[in-house]
């Protein structure tokens, strides 16, 4: 993404809003068909992924467009990455309700798959869904019926917009069952976090846009604010695999690991417990994170940072410590550290990452010093290396 793009901030599409933004006033004005009347164009928006779900695109771009879900399958992924990893049903059978914080719901479908997952559950199931967008939540009375639970979400979302005086009719057919408590929230996930204290929760799906787009949802201060939510057995669970959020996560004190993975990367799980997380991270992932610029976390100190500044911040560390006190992400080197550089074929790569460790002042990629800050417990959690590797990093730096 350009760091001259002023408003790059990711939002669904405002033709889309003001769609929305039409049929509330015509609802609000006596119109009951208005729904009906605007059902055609909405669709439009709607993108039909191979499982038969709907997701919604972001605004158009000049870095493309961004879905809300994986086009794949958007209700397979809320499963395969949110509720069954979750570990909520081993929980309800020894509880009597199970809370969840659903941070960016979107159009409803991970609230939607951990009800069909708790279905079977003799619990009291209440989330909390907060999203920032009112049109993104009205959107879900246009998605198709899927299933059942999801007509839950729908009814819902069609209640607080009637209750809030945006809409007036009942018109979607759905009963939702005394056990489920589905309460919405339309702000900004940091204001909720701030104004919401002495909660806790069992599982946290964080489900914003890619860091890069909403990074706002991702720095260390809102993981920091974040964990005061959780108990011991609570676990985050968000699709990305991106390595400022880990590092973000790690530097408050969560331990991470791997999410299941679902078409694309593994997305990952973090925990105060390190014994809830079934894979640790990758040690490429883990050197990835620790010695290179690519693993500067996204700040915001105060919870309030617009997106444009939160992006310069980081960018402005990294522009700073790369080559100096962390290696350079360019071409993987990271991956590449501590490997004999005549296995790498291609002539071109081997001589720019070696040139990039002996601008640091090593001799090469297996240089001993490199080897010996690779040198860690590889049994220890993924937190403890890669606290360990930036320690080892640190000291050998100093004495060169």
């Amino acid at each position: 993404m350009g760091d001259n793009q002023e408003d790059s901030r990711l939002e669904m599409s405002q033709q889309n809003k003001q769609i929305i933004q039409q049929v509330f006033e015509l609802e609000l004005d006596g119109h009951k068909d208005a729904r009906e009347l605007y059902k055609e164009e909405i669709a439009g928006f709607l993108i039909k992924t191979d499982d038969g779900s709907y997701t919604l695109s972001s605004e158009k771009r000049s870095d493309g467009i961004e879905t809300l879900h994986s086009t794949f399958g958007a209700r397979t992924e809320a499963f395969e990455k949110f509720a069954i990893p979750s570990k909520l049903k081993e929980k309800a059978e020894s509880r009597k309700i199970i809370r969840v914080l659903d941070i960016c719901s979107g159009i409803g479908y991970n609230v939607s798959a951990l009800l069909d997952y708790l279905n079977d559950s003799d619990v009291v199931i209440e989330v909390d869904m907060v999203e920032s967008s009112l049109e993104t939540l009205a959107t879900t009375l246009f998605i198709p019926d899927i299933c059942k639970s999801h007509g839950f979400v729908k009814k819902t979302i069609e209640l607080y917009l009637i209750e809030n005086g945006y809409l007036q009719y009942n018109k979607v057919l759905s009963d939702i069952p005394s056990n489920i408590k589905l309460n919405i929230h339309v702000c900004d996930a940091r204001d909720f976090l701030k104004e919401n204290a002495n909660k806790e929760y069992d599982a946290v799906f964080l489900d914003p846009f890619s860091p890069a787009k909403c990074p706002e949802l991702y720095t260390v201060d809102f993981f920091n604010k974040l964990k005061e939510f959780l108990t011991t057995t609570s676990l985050i669970l968000t699709y990305t695999a991106a390595s400022a959020v880990r590092s973000a996560m790690i530097k408050v004190g969560l331990h991470v690991g791997e999410g299941p993975q679902f078409h694309r990367s593994g997305g990952t799980i973090a925990s105060k417990c390190f014994d809830l997380l079934d894979k640790p991270l990758a040690f490429g992932d883990e050197k990835v994170i620790a010695l290179s610029d690519v693993g500067v976390p996204y700040m915001d100190p105060d919870l309030s940072d617009d997106y444009n500044t939160i992006i310069a911040r980081r960018q402005s560390i990294r522009s700073k410590i790369r080559g100096v006190s962390v290696f350079p992400s360019s071409s993987k080197l990271p991956r590449y550290l501590g490997i004999d550089p005549m296995e790498i074929e291609d002539e071109t790569l081997r001589d720019k990452l070696n040139g990039y460790v002996q601008n640091m002042g090593f001799e090469a990629l297996n240089d001993p010093r490199i080897l010996s800050m690779l040198d860690i417990d590889r049994n220890a959690p993924s937190k403890n290396q890669v606290l360990e590797l930036e320690q080892n990093m640190e000291y050998i730096l100093n004495s060169i």
